[in-house]
């Protein structure tokens, strides 16, 4: 079985999404799976995810990022004619998705992913679900219960398959131990003001560091609101006990995460978070603000952690409970441990992909080769995706062609542009 994953690529990349596919991919190639992954490259080269899979021997055919949508839809449909897979994955890839509607009018069984509880996501149901049925998915994966709730009657009642599956995560060896000296609260993840609130969280941790002496906090991740958290933790005077470590690779995470205590997740929404997942599996307890997606699935408040109403006074008061009663914080550490274990781990969700996968393949007629349509016929630019959904006009997409196209041969190739 022949199966294709579309995504992102970027030179310094990080986020849940990559985290997940850097993990299950291998997996799912070492049960016999033919996988390869289509993706674009944010500043016109490969980055982090073309390298990673590259180097275990995962095939990847790549281009750059387009702004233009029909550019991207066509350079996907080059992309399945070449490797004509059984089942194809658009992933999280607005331009996929619209070669997916291609793929499975040739009967290509297409999957998509809801990884987050977004727009932009939301965006994907109403396009690709309730949608044009030309573009219609075959099945679709939620990661939390919650998302797999709210789609389940109508995607079933449109005939698309449902089936949850959580993002999976390793299970390591070592967990981290209670604290000698000081105890350490840690966040892990992306820089960004939308969803994440990064300034707000390093104004929580520098507040809460403050209050207790015994406290400090590290702020492991990289984004647009790198400079902000830098700023925050200068202007409160926390630079000694609130550190900004910066970029992780995924398998160095852990050995941060076995080194702290408490993970602080305080966004706006999330899916399922895997920041969440690698922190509980390593004994590290979560303290997160109370959302409707992924977190009272997994968290069992005073369990296997902490659930709070917001960044300020009951984020505090739990930060402190927690550091005050170092045995109920060991409880806590290993249910939560237990529960990623029994629950969680990357092989787990491995093994249900697999199964879903070949269920879809069984499921197929017999095989046609893919064949690139000649003309496109897309639907109106739909606003929840933003700019992954950008329709140029011909001097947009001339401006853009000769950004990217070598002087001595821009003439001809930036005429060609218009036809396309």
């Amino acid at each position: 079985m022949r199966v294709a994953f579309a995504t992102y690529d970027a030179p310094q990349d990080i986020g849940g999404v990559s985290t997940w596919m850097q993990r299950v991919l291998p997996l799912l190639q070492g049960t016999g799976v033919a996988v390869e992954v289509h993706m674009m490259a944010f500043y016109g080269q490969p980055g982090t995810n073309c390298t990673y899979f590259q180097e275990r021997g995962i095939p990847v055919r790549w281009i750059p990022w387009q702004q233009h949508l029909p550019y991207a839809v066509r350079a996907f449909l080059r992309f399945l004619e070449q490797g004509q897979p059984d089942v194809y994955v658009p992933n999280c890839i607005v331009p996929a998705y619209f070669a997916a509607g291609y793929a499975r009018r040739s009967g290509i069984p297409t999957v998509g992913v809801l990884h987050s509880d977004d727009p932009f996501h939301w965006g994907i149901v109403d396009e690709f679900i309730k949608g044009t049925p030309g573009f219609r998915l075959s099945a679709v994966v939620p990661v939390s219960a919650f998302l797999e709730s709210e789609i389940s009657s109508i995607a079933m009642a449109l005939g698309v398959a449902v089936r949850r599956i959580g993002c999976g995560v390793p299970v390591p060896n070592k967990s981290t131990q209670a604290p000698d000296l000081a105890f350490r609260l840690v966040y892990t993840g992306r820089l960004i003001e939308e969803q994440k609130r990064s300034s707000d969280v390093a104004v929580a941790l520098c507040e809460v560091v403050r209050r207790n002496p015994n406290l400090e906090a590290w702020i492991v991740g990289d984004g647009p609101a790198r400079k902000a958290v830098e700023g925050i933790i200068q202007e409160k005077g926390m630079g000694a006990r609130v550190r900004l470590l910066g970029r992780l690779d995924n398998v160095d995470v852990f050995g941060i995460l076995a080194q702290c205590h408490s993970l602080v997740l305080l966004s706006d929404y999330e899916g399922l978070p895997v920041s969440m997942l690698e922190a509980m599996a390593t004994g590290v307890v979560p303290i997160c603000l109370d959302m409707r997606s992924g977190i009272r699935e997994v968290v069992q408040h005073g369990v296997n952690g902490l659930i709070v109403k917001d960044r300020a006074e009951d984020f505090f008061t739990s930060v402190e409970a927690l550091q005050g009663d170092l045995a109920w914080w060991k409880q806590l550490s290993i249910a939560a441990r237990e529960t990623v274990g029994e629950r969680y781990s990357i092989e787990n969700c491995a093994r249900q992909w697999v199964d879903f996968l070949q269920s879809l393949d069984r499921g197929r007629a017999a095989p046609t080769p893919f064949k690139r349509p000649r003309v496109l016929q897309l639907p109106p630019r739909n606003p929840k995706f933003g700019d992954y959904d950008l329709r140029l006009s011909w001097k947009g997409r001339l401006k853009d062609r000769l950004r990217s196209v070598p002087i001595v041969c821009r003439g001809v190739k930036a005429m060609r542009a218009f036809r396309t």
